[in-house]
């Protein structure tokens, strides 16, 4: 796991108001061990004894979303003034449905993770072996590109982001296009029926209307109307990424299913629940899909997924024929 990784389940769930810089902090002030000496405490009075207190919150930013390496130097400091009790007291001080959030959401990255049944220990452990993967270099800071130079054969590292001001792809100083966004046409494209379909029948159910078509779309109510906007734009937004991932990465199809499936995997409890129509059952999963974090590549690549995408994503696999927003058992 990525320090980012790590950073980010905790920030997600700590339910605290701080900032993501200031979060970065308070993440190596709690695993290191209050001041002995007379020059810790010194340094401490400073604002010196914590190795990253001296950095402006736009460079933690970028180490806590991992755009920048961690400097080893200041790593192996931390290391050197480790405190596992502190750390550990720390997350067990979280209230029990975050702490139940996290263990989820690491597990599904480490299966064997908290074995011992006491997260702020495996949390602590797992901070340190993180810390000294990047302290021994073992944390790799660059991708691989195949033999063609056409695909990346391994997955990203905490080196690599997306940069929306020129829609590339950054990998230490290698830039790869992805493909821009689209604004969706005036009419509907071919690839979009399947979903427009389920979308339709979800608004018909709504307003009691029988069927609709998409002739009958604009006689629609307002907020009907901008919903159908607001879902053709996280289709495509979507469809984007997807092809992204089947062009640009050696397995790329398998990359792009695994992102299908691992949503549907996250937001199948909420689709399959009873809803009074098909436009509440479209709405309650299009809140829950944005919270949805997946195994695939796609979501571990810094700024290139939001919400947009994951709603998107919804769509992919309603044309798919896997999501219908009409149970017709219902």
């Amino acid at each position: 796991m990525l320090f980012s990784e790590f950073a980010n389940i905790l920030f997600k769930h700590s339910d605290s108001t701080y900032k993501s810089h200031e979060f970065f902090l308070l993440l190596f002030d709690n695993i290191m061990r209050d001041p002995r000496t007379t020059e810790e405490i010194k340094l401490s009075k400073e604002g010196k004894y914590n190795p990253f207190d001296s950095l402006m919150p736009d460079s933690l930013d970028r180490l806590f979303k991992g755009t920048n390496p961690l400097n080893q130097k200041k790593v192996h400091k931390v290391i050197s003034h480790k405190d596992t009790d502190k750390f550990a007291k720390y997350v067990n001080g979280f209230n029990e449905h975050n702490q139940m959030a996290i263990e989820d959401e690491i597990r599904t990255m480490i299966t064997d993770f908290n074995p011992n049944d006491n997260l702020g220990y495996a949390c602590a452990d797992l901070f340190l072996q993180i810390l000294d993967d990047i302290f021994e270099g073992r944390e790799s800071s660059c991708a691989i590109i195949s033999d063609n130079a056409t695909k990346l054969t391994a997955f990203p590292p905490q080196t690599i982001y997306y940069d929306e001001s020129d829609g590339k792809l950054h990998i230490g100083s290698v830039e790869i296009s992805i493909p821009k966004e689209l604004e969706p046409p005036q009419d509907i494209a071919p690839e979009e029926e399947a979903y427009v379909c389920e979308l339709l029948a979800a608004y018909a159910e709504a307003i009691k209307a029988g069927e609709l078509t998409k002739a009958d779309l604009d006689s629609l109510p307002k907020k009907y109307k901008r919903n159908f906007s607001d879902q053709r734009i996280n289709y495509y937004s979507a469809a984007r990424i997807d092809r992204f991932l089947r062009e640009s990465f050696e397995k790329g199809e398998a990359q792009a299913e695994k992102w299908k499936s691992e949503t549907l995997d996250y937001i199948k409890d909420t689709l399959w629940d009873d809803y009074d129509d098909g436009y509440k059952r479209l709405l309650a999963v299009m809140k829950k899909v944005v919270d949805c974090s997946t195994t695939s590549i796609v979501s571990n690549i810094q700024n290139l997924v939001g919400p947009k995408e994951k709603k998107g994503t919804c769509h992919l696999l309603a044309n798919d024929g896997t999501i219908r927003w009409v149970d017709e058992d219902e």
